[in-house]
């Protein structure tokens, strides 16, 4: 069994807090313009990360540059 992509995981922990978005997103649409997420199931979003990926967010990186987008939150990990 192949260990799952940090898109992938992210991608299916989104499709959790929206139905509609279960069979996948455009890992570079906004989360939050395209209403794939609301505000509350970002925060979710933003706790599952810190647990899934074991880190914490500093609140001044909670932007739209960081966690706009599937990609955006892949190139955040990786810094």
């Amino acid at each position: 069994m192949t260990e799952k992509s940090k898109q992938e995981q992210i991608q299916e922990f989104i499709g959790t807090l929206n139905p509609a978005a279960k069979d996948g997103i455009d890992n570079g649409a906004n989360l939050l313009e395209e209403e794939i997420v609301d505000s509350v199931a970002m925060m979710d979003l933003i706790v599952w990360f810190e647990e899934n990926f074991n880190m914490t967010i500093d609140p001044d990186d909670l932007t739209p540059d960081n966690f706009g987008s599937v990609n955006a939150m892949v190139a955040y990990l990786e810094r």
